[in-house]
């Protein structure tokens, strides 16, 4: 058995990489993931209209709108699991059949929010 001065050291050094490791975590942003893409196309209004139709349904998730000449993709979502994009990803479906799941880059702090 461990004299109580090395054990009480061990636990010491324990405490010392345990908050490394935690301050580590703390720093990590994004991680791999997956988002529901909801629109791809050219036009304005129709990925405005998307858009608020999420919001009006699905409040928690958040919009990720990019635009590359000429073409607008909102995706939704910061899902680590894939199960659980798959549980938002079928009432999107029922909402805009056009919805797909795809593999993307999510934010971690975002990812802990949705429910």
């Amino acid at each position: 058995m461990a004299a109580p001065n090395e054990a009480l050291y061990v636990n010491k050094r324990l405490d010392v990489v345990m908050d490394t490791i935690a301050v580590k975590n703390k720093a990590v942003r994004y991680a791999p993931g997956f988002r529901i893409q909801v629109y791809v196309g050219n036009q304005r209004q129709e990925v405005d209209a998307a858009k608020l139709l999420i919001y009006q349904n699905f409040p928690e998730l958040n919009p990720y709108l990019t635009y590359n000449q000429p073409t607008y993709r909102l995706k939704v979502g910061d899902f680590m699991h894939r199960i659980d994009a798959e549980r938002y990803y079928a009432s999107i479906r029922q909402l805009l059949p056009s919805a797909q799941l795809q593999p993307d880059k999510i934010e971690v702090r975002r990812s802990l929010s949705i429910k």
